[in-house]
């Protein structure tokens, strides 16, 4: 049997662009939400992509590119820039354009960014390329969450982007493996070649099988400008701000726990870089368990009810971690289980606080999803260094971000849920004659 190109893409955009209304999402096939959620989540994928694949090439590449290791790290601060960077731009962008342009232009901007880093031979030339390539990043991270949006919404939203993050959580587990066994076998800058063919295989899977999901009648007129305008407006919505504050403070403490746990767990309590790899994926793969169990549970429970379960547990688990460390015993296990139970529940806390916070809006999804997403850069950049702050003698830093982060995520989930139920009471008594 003759296939085409043809014939593939008729078979992967079964539903046509005009049926990619609001909420529409919920009425495709198993096998074509499974589609989607693997492609978006890929997209969604990039930032782990990006940093954590070459983590363990970083003394190698500094050797080879003479550079020392403080400019080694303002590698991987300056991809994280461009995708904080990248998101406000696209996010809002796709608002008024529509969804596909500004994803393949980005998509053929992190390829192109990706196969100069690694044809990269100094050291500025190879920042200013991670740049380059985060802003590319950028927009498929914004953007697979801005499509989520333009298809599903209340629980069916959240069950997508659950199953988002079980897709996304591969990405922390298998790029160091994947970056180590890559450099090992050709050098570093067969991690970025790497990148570049991934960046390749999602304009491919795009082109066949995603069409745009913002029909014409449904953008936003006034370009670019009014995009920002309505970002303004966005800013000042409270119980938008809210939800932006729970994902903010969420995944600040869990950069906290990034940046101290190698210390604490290896220098503290002596641990092997082995044994802290497994327990890293062990948490990461307690994420992606309680993320399924939340697309599961999200129609039954409804996404407001699994935040403040999510969230109450977590500032439980999040003043443990802070008890443990004030106390400090000579076994780890006490801390390892705080933390484990802290990184599972982002598994309820992310998705929910997500599309609470889209539900609270009504500028745009690109624009939400581009104040979403760097809000988690904001935090992360702030709380990274505190964790440090006492050196590498004390888990207290680490205890005391976990304990403000998960505290200040719960408080802010309430307050969220009240002022959303608040301006839904007003929307329905105006709507009343």
């Amino acid at each position: 049997m003759n296939i085409t190109v043809a014939h593939v893409k008729r078979k992967l955009m079964r539903i046509t662009e005009n049926d990619y209304i609001a909420g529409a999402g919920a009425r495709l096939p198993r096998r074509r939400r499974l589609f989607l959620a693997l492609l978006l989540g890929l997209m969604a994928a990039f930032g782990p992509l990006c940093t954590d694949t070459y983590l363990p090439s970083l003394p190698v590449l500094a050797a080879d590119l003479s550079i020392s290791t403080a400019t080694t790290q303002l590698t991987i601060t300056a991809c994280l820039l461009g995708m904080a960077l990248g998101q406000l731009f696209v996010g809002p962008l796709s608002d008024s354009t529509g969804r596909r342009k500004p994803l393949f232009v980005a998509l053929m901007f992190f390829t192109l960014a990706s196969v100069c880093c690694a044809a990269a031979r100094s050291g500025n030339s190879f920042i200013a390329l991670r740049f380059a390539q985060g802003l590319g990043g950028a927009g498929g991270i914004v953007l697979a969450r801005a499509m989520a949006c333009d298809l599903f919404r209340g629980a069916e939203l959240t069950n997508f982007m659950s199953l988002l993050m079980v897709v996304n959580g591969i990405a922390p587990i298998t790029g160091p493996l994947l970056g180590g066994w890559l450099a090992s076998m050709a050098g570093w800058p067969s991690i970025f070649y790497f990148l570049t063919g991934f960046g390749v295989l999602l304009i491919v899977l795009s082109a066949l099988g995603l069409p745009e999901t913002l029909p014409q009648g449904m953008r936003r007129d006034g370009g670019l400008r009014a995009s920002w305008t309505a970002m303004g407006a966005l800013l000042r919505q409270k119980p938008f701000m809210c939800y932006v504050g729970v994902q903010g403070f969420t995944m600040g403490g869990f950069f906290g726990y990034v940046a101290a746990s190698p210390f604490v767990l290896q220098g503290m309590y002596g641990l092997s870089p082995k044994t802290y790899s497994i327990l890293f994926g062990c948490n990461a793969l307690s994420l992606m368990f309680f993320a399924f169990g939340t697309a599961r549970n999200a129609r039954r429970l409804g996404e407001a009810r699994l935040l403040r379960i999510g969230n109450t547990l977590r500032a439980v688990a999040c003043l443990g971690v802070l008890a443990v460390t004030v106390v400090t015993p000579a076994s780890p296990v006490p801390l390892l289980i705080g933390l484990f139970f802290m990184i599972a529940l982002q598994g309820m806390t992310l998705p929910t606080s997500f599309t609470l916070g889209i539900s609270a809006q009504n500028v745009g999804a690109g624009t939400a999803s581009g104040i979403l997403g760097v809000s988690v850069f904001i935090f992360g950049a702030l709380t990274s260094p505190l964790v440090g702050l006492a050196g590498g003698g004390t888990a207290l830093p680490l205890g005391i971000v976990c304990a403000v982060t998960g505290v200040a995520s719960a408080l802010l989930g309430y307050v969220g849920d009240r002022e959303l139920k608040k301006l839904r009471e007003s929307s329905g008594a105006e709507a009343q004659p």
